[in-house]
């Protein structure tokens, strides 16, 4: 288990615990288009001890590298990054960055349907993918 510690901090309540996750359980990925750049991103998808983890993750040279993205602590905090609750804007409607797809695999997400119901509410044209491999 790899673990996260300081800016990536989930708040349960009144504590406070580390963002974690495994990196054999990605569970699919988010395909995000820059219109600044006019370019697709692929973000790797995590649950770990979220509700959902969006991750950058690259190579330079012979170094493996990975970014948090954004993440979602609880379903709660999904629709409200959503834009699904009163008062609230979508993240993903920025004047430059478009969410395009969804890819999950059922298989390793034990919140797939959340997702699925959730994404589908806040986006009219979202592509999702559901696939199921080990």
């Amino acid at each position: 288990m790899f673990t996260v510690v300081n800016e990536y901090e989930l708040l349960k309540g009144d504590k406070t615990m580390a963002l974690t996750w495994k990196w054999d359980s990605k569970m699919g990925e988010a395909i995000i288009h820059d219109e600044s750049q006019d370019k697709d991103f692929v973000k790797n998808l995590y649950e770990g001890n979220a509700f959902l983890i969006f991750m950058s993750e690259w190579t330079e040279g012979d170094q493996d590298w990975y970014n948090v993205y954004s993440f979602f602590a609880d379903e709660n905090h999904a629709k409200n990054c959503l834009g699904l609750t009163k008062n609230s804007k979508n993240i993903f409607e920025d004047a430059s960055i478009r969410l395009k797809k969804l890819r999950i695999n059922k298989k390793k997400s034990r919140n797939w349907k959340k997702i699925v119901k959730l994404f589908s509410e806040a986006f009219d044209n979202l592509e999702i993918e559901l696939y199921s491999e080990e």
